[in-house]
């Protein structure tokens, strides 16, 4: 018998504050790039929260995006790869 891979929705939103001067595009890639190298992190100065659900009723689960990325990496790769999407990162 094959294993199949479980299939669950994900609602994800990242907020962050930065210095003014930084772009959008600098915040997109520089997490895209964080998340591709498994450390998940950003300048100091940089304030990102990532809020999460898995349920259409559920509320926003809201954490650091460092902290709530390590927490999920001990679980699976799935929630990288939705973050990544969500981040505009396609393969």
């Amino acid at each position: 018998m094959s294993k199949r891979n479980k299939t669950r929705r994900l609602w994800l939103n990242i907020k962050f504050k930065i210095p003014a001067g930084v772009s959008r595009e600098t915040v997109l890639r520089t997490l895209i790039d964080s998340v591709k190298r498994g450390e998940y992190t950003y300048p100091e100065e940089w304030k990102v929260a990532l809020g999460w659900k898995n349920s259409l009723f559920a509320g926003m689960k809201w954490g650091e995006f460092t902290a709530e990325m390590k927490q999920s990496a001990k679980s699976s790769k799935g929630f990288d790869l939705a973050v990544l999407n969500y981040l505009g990162e396609r393969k």
